[in-house]
């Protein structure tokens, strides 16, 4: 009896760890994607590439951390709403987060188009929207290009905004 208390025990602490590591390796997997998808999408030089890859992860993450405050301010402000205790600081949080993530845009192309020609830039933002859409439908219809069954299409292990 002892056994089987431990192990389940084990198990449940285990459990997290595992789920997590599908979630990295499910992030790991749509990282390589965006970049394989982005290349191929703006035809990248090897000389373009190794300039763009860099600026554009740091752009990439800048913008993941900034669309992470954009959903804590909403979710203060919503929670703030629902108890009747909005206050003008979580309005201006939340517009603040907001015009944040379009500065940090602004930012990505000037340094894009130290790298990058006008057309090829044009190219990358077209990339990027038809990525998403790409993992929309596969999230949709729960399986990925080569028809395994992703995270979505298993209960719980939905994917999370990046």
């Amino acid at each position: 009896m002892k056994r089987i208390l431990a192990f389940a025990l084990a198990a449940i602490v285990a459990m997290p760890a595992l789920f997590s590591q599908d979630r990295d390796s499910w992030r790991e997997r749509i990282r390589s994607e965006r970049v394989a998808f982005i290349t191929e999408e703006l035809s990248l030089t090897p000389a373009e590439a190794e300039k763009f890859w860099p600026v554009y992860n740091i752009y990439r993450d800048r913008k993941s951390d900034a669309q992470k405050d954009i959903r804590n301010a909403y979710r203060a402000l919503n929670e703030a709403d629902r108890n009747g205790s909005v206050s003008e600081s979580l309005i201006r949080d939340y517009v603040k987060a907001l015009d944040s993530k379009s500065g940090i845009e602004t930012e990505a192309l000037k340094e894009y188009q130290k790298i990058l020609p006008a057309e090829k830039i044009a190219k990358l933002y077209l990339a990027e929207e038809k990525f998403r859409m790409q993992q929309i439908h596969r999230l949709h219809h729960g399986n990925d290009k080569d028809g395994h069954r992703g995270p979505a299409a298993e209960p719980g292990k939905g994917p999370r905004q990046e």
